[in-house]
């Protein structure tokens, strides 16, 4: 298995992983706010068994 922590990740925990994310916003509005962190959101649509399914990540601040 070459990624057996992503595979446990997804499969075990549930855990959402986002890669290749564009966060040049996001560090533009940390540095204009001073604030560095923050809740971070990502809830996948409500469809089971599958992967690669798109989400729109929220910064809570």
């Amino acid at each position: 298995m070459p990624f057996p922590l992503r595979a446990v990740a997804l499969t075990r925990l549930g855990a959402p992983l986002i890669g290749a994310a564009d966060v040049e916003d996001l560090a533009a509005t940390c540095a204009e706010l001073g604030r560095h962190s923050f809740l971070l959101v990502a809830a996948p649509p409500p469809i089971n068994r599958t992967t690669g399914l798109p989400v729109n990540p929220v910064a809570v601040f």
